[in-house]
């Protein structure tokens, strides 16, 4: 990494699990990182390795920070779930990492479009122009979206997604595998669309549909 950038060269990665291996794959062909570690609260609090790079639990990992320049470190939250990534990516800002922004080479992201810190966006992702996306998100592989949207924080967009033009998509919601959302529709904070789903009007805060059109699960058909 250039030093005009003044980022970080450490990269933290919290969360060791399948996920953990894809945003790995990312950031290493980024090519801007010296190292890369990861907190895995699954392994224990003693060192050892996930794939290739060192892992600690997180209350070592955190307490290491205290006294050291290892604060300055960017960090990622790998795991998939939006409730237990918004927490891991607050315990770490409030634990002085700084939130990366991690793009796949193989993306295509518009310049007008924003993302915000914290984010990925995997391999075969498009972005179109002015799209807004918010922090600490996951734009999963091959998933498109177009112009003007609007994504919260914490969203998951799981692979193969397509969302039309000015969608806009509230905090903690998840897109399923492959859904489609149609021009100008709203997801609600919290709402899950399932896979495969095709969304034709807007879905409220919190729930959950699927299917072709989609229908609240909830709901008797």
């Amino acid at each position: 990494m250039s030093e005009e950038s003044g980022l970080s060269q450490r990269l933290v990665l919290w969360g060791a699990s399948g996920h953990g291996k894809v945003i790995l794959d990312i950031a290493r062909a980024m090519g801007v990182f010296d190292v890369i570690s990861f907190i895995d609260d699954a392994g224990g609090e003693s060192a050892h390795e996930f794939c290739g790079c060192p892992a600690l639990g997180s209350a070592a990992y955190l307490q290491s920070l205290h006294g050291s320049t290892s604060a300055t470190a960017q960090f990622l939250v790998s795991i998939g779930s939006n409730k237990a990534r918004a927490a891991c990516f607050q315990k770490a800002l409030d634990h002085g990492l700084l939130p990366a922004t991690l793009i796949h080479p193989c993306a295509v992201i518009s310049e007008s479009a924003r993302l915000d810190v914290g984010t990925v966006v995997m391999a075969r992702v498009v972005i179109n122009p002015d799209a807004r996306i918010g922090r600490n998100c996951i734009v999963n592989t091959a998933a498109v979206i177009e112009h003007d949207c609007h994504i919260g924080d914490h969203v998951h967009l799981s692979p193969g997604v397509l969302l039309a033009g000015g969608v806009t998509v509230g905090s903690h919601a998840h897109i399923g595998i492959g859904a489609v959302v149609l021009p100008g529709i709203e997801i609600g904070d919290f709402a899950v669309v399932g896979a495969g789903a095709v969304v034709v009007k807007s879905v409220p805060p919190g729930v959950v549909v699927a299917g072709v059109p989609a229908r609240n699960l909830a709901q008797p058909r």
